[in-house]
């Protein structure tokens, strides 16, 4: 029998194109990250007005100014003294903008003087008004905010939603993260640098393109002009993009995926360091020669501190890894924190050790096995390099333990333990546990082979050819 207009339109099935019929709905792929940012937002926000100042927080505010004085380049701001090459400038160009989106200008405090007590600096004006402390402050707690969204569509572009969610709450309630997103430092901008790349890198993978290319190599160059680092990843990842076009060419057709982006890869360093000198106009009248001192005085001030504070010296990188396992243990940890809020709500005053790098090496195992099974021109592959090329920098370079050279370090702890806990949810799946969750808008335990099951990066017969080594992700 026929149906009916009205049967149609009654149709669980029947299109809803009708803008009369249409309703207005928020989809978890909107709510998810939403909700992620409101709480992690709102946790900084609470966290400025009680974390304590630290003398480095005056010298972002001081030059706050860089971000007026780019509209003259060759003016006195950036000609060769220390402030200039002391530091990266877009961390300054952050707080900036930051005051001057808050109602404050960019003429702020003095120079904090190391030399001298916090009274005296603060007597003589280097320290900075609570006002403007405040608005760099809040501006700085949003930039972690957004990190902890940039987690969310990492973890659910590697493996699924629960992985992006999970990973992206270890970050939000994370005491380092909380702590440095209350404070005015260049470190939080660093660690949303390095997460927006990583997912312009799987962008790149998955569709490759010279204006993803183009993306990836802006984000590397801004991250070096921010903390140096990540402009010295884009030479290894060229590297690999010379490994992937050899390895591509004996086994794929010239034209396949890995070629591809194997050349995309080898524009990495041109495009970071343009980014990094047309953001830095001190470098202008001598690229090299200033990028050289930038990094010299960088090494300087290290051994300097480390003379200076010798309990936190580091003297070699296995030294750096136990310092790093300590402090995201003993110190700041998700889990720790965790344990200790649940202790006090039983009248129990306790400081347990965290267990985030446990999970996080499980995770860093499983995604392991998803770079070789997916394939080496993945995004998976891709962004786990850049990861693991950040963390590298990190326990290479540190000499001297300050809390905030950690940042970079949790950002990838927070990941691979939402990566661990995607694929312990996803083997909930495939066995058909736990279906009472599937009451929860966007997050499926459903039955294998119904579609909900499949990780998102896993390969497909469309771009898998046999037992080929070199493999591209169907997403990825």
């Amino acid at each position: 029998m026929a149906s009916t207009p009205q049967q149609s339109a009654n149709h669980p099935l029947a299109s809803t194109s009708d803008p009369s019929t249409r309703q207005a709905r928020i989809t978890p792929q909107v709510l998810f990250p939403l909700i992620l940012f409101v709480l992690s937002a709102a946790i900084n926000l609470y966290h400025v007005d009680i974390t304590e100042i630290h003398p480095d927080e005056s010298r972002w505010i001081n030059r706050a100014d860089y971000a007026t004085d780019l509209l003259d380049p060759f003016g006195p701001t950036w000609q060769d003294q220390y402030l200039t090459r002391g530091q990266p400038p877009l961390g300054s160009y952050l707080m900036g903008i930051g005051l001057l989106i808050q109602g404050r200008d960019t003429v702020t405090n003095g120079v904090w003087d190391f030399a001298y007590a916090a009274e005296w600096n603060r007597a003589v004006g280097a320290s900075p008004s609570e006002a403007d402390l405040d608005a760099a402050r809040r501006t700085n707690a949003i930039v972690g905010a957004v990190t902890v969204v940039l987690v969310y569509f990492i973890g659910r572009s590697l493996l699924s939603a629960f992985a992006g969610v999970a990973g992206a709450l270890m970050l939000a309630l994370h005491p380092l993260q909380i702590w440095i997103s209350s404070q005015a430092l260049s470190d939080e901008l660093l660690i949303m640098l390095i997460a927006a790349a990583t997912l312009a890198m799987i962008r790149m993978c998955r569709r490759p393109s010279r204006g993803a290319a183009l993306a990836l190599g802006i984000l590397l160059g801004l991250g070096g002009a921010t903390k140096l680092s990540p402009l010295l990843l884009s030479f290894p990842l060229a590297m690999y993009g010379l490994v992937l076009i050899g390895l591509a060419r004996s086994h794929f057709k010239a034209g396949s995926k890995a070629v591809r982006i194997g050349a995309l890869l080898l524009w990495q360093p041109a495009i970071a360091i343009a980014t990094f000198v047309v953001t830095y106009p001190y470098l202008w009248p001598a690229p090299i020669q200033r990028t050289w001192n930038l990094f010299a005085l960088r090494s300087q001030e290290m051994d300097e501190q480390s003379a200076a504070w010798p309990n936190t010296a580091v003297e070699n990188p296995l030294i750096a890894v136990a310092r790093i396992y300590d402090r995201l243990t003993w110190e700041f940890s998700t889990t720790g924190d965790i344990m200790g809020t649940v202790a006090g709500w039983f009248g129990v005053d306790a400081d347990p050790w965290g267990f985030d790098i446990p999970l996080g090496l499980i995770g860093a195992g499983i995604l392991i096995m998803l770079c070789f099974r997916r394939g080496l021109a993945s995004g998976t592959m891709l962004a786990s390099l850049l990861i693991a090329g950040q963390v590298a920098a990190i326990v290479v370079g540190m000499k001297v333990d300050f809390y905030r050279y950690h940042l970079p370090v949790v950002l990838a702890v927070c990941l691979l333990t939402g990566i661990a806990a995607g694929f312990a949810w996803h083997q909930l799946a495939i066995r058909g546990t736990w279906r009472i969750w599937n009451v929860i808008p966007g997050v499926s335990v459903s039955e294998p082979g119904s579609g909900d099951t499949q990780l998102e990066d896993e390969p497909t017969p469309d771009n898998v050819k046999g037992s080929q080594p070199l493999q591209t992700g169907s997403n990825q």
